[in-house]
């Protein structure tokens, strides 16, 4: 390809800066200074009316021939000014047009260069992440990476490292698990709604709920032993299975009921034996597997 390239240090303005001035510009100036300071202060009266109007009217009409002839020379001198800034324009919007057009085509290369380079650096990074035993969807691909200027070695590098980080990280969630989990056995308590806090919340705070959330059921629970010793206490239950009060009002009545209920975890299964038996309530639970579980 031809150099036919413009060397910058070639590029020199001629200009000849033009002296923009009255002729008579100092003797200009003295007459100004003259007519100020002889009119500054002229009050206006019936006597002075018609010279004051006369005054204003003739320093009017220096003004007007001043600025008139300022503003002739002005563009007169511009134009060759305005001339050179429309040539100039011209040439480099020339130039512009080829610049921009090759601009665009680079970025487009640019773009194939760089799904080229992702797509052999995500082979690599599914690799990675196979060699650490992890899913693509626990470690985050960086965009960064597919950066034309990003070195091979420091993307295998960072890659590396955020899988170790994912690694900790998991570490660090089993741990908080298990810790929930050995805490739950040892309030009696089920954990799965704490284990659904697990990396939403801290440790310490998820223990917290779990201990407050034991003393409710305590509460709970003792509350609703004395509202059953109260109960009993003021009434009895007959042969008939009606219950009633001290002046032999019927306040209940005894019934037994079949439940069915579908698609019950056993989580969920466990609770709801829980409930029943804190609440006083016995039965036997007969699963569709014809297991069969008594509620004590």
């Amino acid at each position: 390809m031809e150099n036919n390239i413009i060397d910058p240090k070639t590029l020199k303005v001629q200009a000849e800066l033009p002296i923009i001035e009255f002729e008579n510009q100092s003797q200009l100036e003295k007459t100004v200074d003259a007519m100020v300071e002889r009119f500054t202060g002229l009050v206006v009266t019936k006597d002075t009316y018609k010279p004051s109007k006369e005054v204003r009217a003739e320093i009017n009409k220096v003004i007007k021939t001043i600025d008139r002839q300022r503003i002739d020379k002005v563009n007169e001198v511009k134009k060759p000014i305005d001339d050179f800034n429309d040539r100039t324009k011209a040439l480099t919007a020339k130039l512009s047009t080829i610049s921009d057009d090759l601009g665009k085509q680079l970025n487009e290369y640019n773009d194939k260069r760089r799904a080229g380079k992702h797509e052999i650096q995500f082979a690599k990074f599914k690799q990675i992440i196979d060699e650490y035993g992890l899913q693509l969807d626990q470690v985050p691909y960086n965009p960064k990476w597919d950066n034309l200027s990003f070195a091979f070695p420091t993307f295998v590098k960072e890659a590396k490292e955020v899988c170790e980080k994912a690694l900790q990280a998991q570490k660090q969630l089993k741990e908080i698990r298990q810790a929930v989990i050995a805490r739950g056995d040892e309030l009696s308590i089920g954990v799965q709604p704490f284990l659904e806090q697990v990396g939403k919340k801290d440790l310490a705070d998820i223990l917290r709920d779990m201990s407050n959330y034991k003393k409710e059921l305590i509460n709970v629970v003792t509350e609703k032993e004395e509202r059953k010793q109260e109960f009993d206490k003021n009434n009895h239950v007959l042969a008939n299975g009606k219950v009633v009060n001290s002046n032999g009002e019927i306040v209940d009545e005894k019934v037994t009921v079949r439940l069915i209920i579908k698609d019950l975890t056993q989580y969920q299964l466990n609770q709801l034996k829980s409930y029943l038996k804190d609440n006083g309530l016995h039965g036997t639970f007969r699963l569709l597997n014809n297991e069969v579980t008594n509620v004590q």
